[in-house]
């Protein structure tokens, strides 16, 4: 009986790690469609802003590129002669 009860467990966990395994990855940045162009660098590291936040990032920056010469690289947009930090 025990060994039929350790193969039941055994078969279950093996079911529940092949469910993992087939399910959705983790988006570290957010969601980014394709449909938007080719997906931007991540943060840098000294924006320290963006620390704990990474998961908003790709959404912020789809935002931002409603402003004409929006450049993720930089987190900023030209206005005229000069960059301006996106805030959105």
């Amino acid at each position: 009986m025990r060994k039929l009860l350790f193969a039941g467990l055994a078969a279950a966990t093996l079911i529940g790690a092949a469910g993992v395994a087939g399910a959705q990855p983790v988006e570290r940045y957010g969601h980014w469609d394709p449909a938007w162009g080719a997906a931007p660098p991540p943060p840098l590291a000294k924006w320290h802003r963006w620390r704990g936040h990474e998961a908003d990032w790709y959404g912020h920056v789809h935002t931002c590129m409603t402003h004409h010469g929006y450049d993720p690289r930089r987190d900023a947009y030209m206005d005229g002669h000069r960059w301006v930090t996106c805030a959105d």
